[in-house]
């Protein structure tokens, strides 16, 4: 007969047993844990291995490109100073056939430049848009190169309606000609409505005013501008203004010669003829304009060597406040 304590024992040793398997059944789950773990880390650890490969191909390909990116750079510089090269020997080579073919014109192609680099500046043009300017000022007669000899030696008088045509027809013939040059068919656009009138009676296509392409209007004031240099006594520079007013509105844009007068009196003046500039708003009645005086959309208020009145300058002050004039006033000093 199984005594009270052997019970208890026997209890004991049940309850024992339950728990072994308990813990061992634990111990065996967190094994297959353990080792599905360790399954999955070597997987991990193999896609990093592979990931690893992957990036440092892909960084040796990086490395690569951007050996060849250098490479092709360096490549492309060379050919577009080699290009930038041809065409200023072009551009050089065309002036150089110019100068030396107009005898007259030694060095007009650099002084229209500088005038229209004067003025482009203050129209606050580009630097892509004053390179193409200058271009087309160096230019601009390369189609006098196709007048024949005989006609270029005769004076003005003495040409035939015929022959004024080659001349009216020059900047066209030019612009045709480097048109189909790589690098300057900007130049060309200019250089092709030269010979337009600010008041459509100009050629090729009889454009008015802000018809025509702004550049080829500062083109044209600039060539017009040393012309009348070379043909007119400069010493009296009042004469000079006198004459230049004359192409406003009709062969020039006003607000060019607006300006080409204060390139004037800014690179042609002497001790005997000096201005000052002063804002609208300091005129005094006595003064003298150094320059005409026009207003932004081209109405021309006086011309140079007008003696300022108090009635004068409350025009100035009217016009001023409905069509802006130039921002200083030169008067003479």
């Amino acid at each position: 007969m199984i005594t009270q304590s052997e019970q208890k024992k026997d209890q004991q040793f049940k309850s024992c047993s339950h728990e072994l398997a308990d813990q061992k059944n634990k111990l065996k789950k967190s094994f297959e844990y353990l080792d599905k773990f360790k399954a999955e880390l070597k997987e991990t650890k193999n896609q990093l291995f592979e990931d690893r490969t992957t990036l440092n191909n892909a960084f040796k390909q990086l490395n690569q490109m951007t050996r060849e990116r250098k490479r092709i750079k360096k490549e492309i510089k060379a050919v577009k100073n080699s290009l930038l090269g041809n065409i200023n020997g072009f551009a050089k080579i065309i002036s150089n056939l110019i100068t030396t073919r107009v005898e007259k014109n030694r060095g007009h192609g650099e002084r229209v430049a500088h005038i229209a680099n004067f003025v482009a500046t203050r129209l606050e043009f580009d630097e892509k848009k004053l390179e193409d300017l200058k271009k087309a000022a160096m230019l601009h007669e390369a189609g006098l190169l196709f007048v024949p000899e005989n006609i270029l030696q005769k004076s003005e008088e003495m040409l035939s309606d015929y022959e004024k045509d080659f001349f009216i027809q020059y900047p066209v013939k030019g612009a045709d000609l480097l048109a189909h040059c790589s690098g300057f068919e900007n130049c060309a656009k200019i250089i092709r409505s030269l010979n337009e009138n600010s008041d459509g009676t100009g050629t090729p296509q009889g454009l008015k005013r802000r018809h025509i392409p702004l550049l080829s209007r500062v083109l044209a004031g600039a060539d017009v501008f040393d012309t009348l240099a070379d043909e007119i006594d400069t010493s009296s520079l009042e004469f000079f203004l006198a004459q230049l007013e004359k192409f406003s509105g009709a062969r020039l844009d006003p607000n060019i010669v607006a300006l080409l007068e204060k390139y004037a009196v800014l690179h042609m003046g002497s001790d005997a003829y000096k201005v000052r500039g002063v804002g609208v708003h300091q005129l005094e009645s006595g003064m003298t304009l150094g320059t005409a005086l026009f207003t932004n959309t081209g109405t021309k208020l006086f011309s140079v060597n007008t003696l300022l009145t108090e009635e004068a300058i409350d025009k100035i002050k009217k016009y001023n406040r409905e069509y802006p004039v130039n921002e200083i006033v030169y008067i003479r000093a």
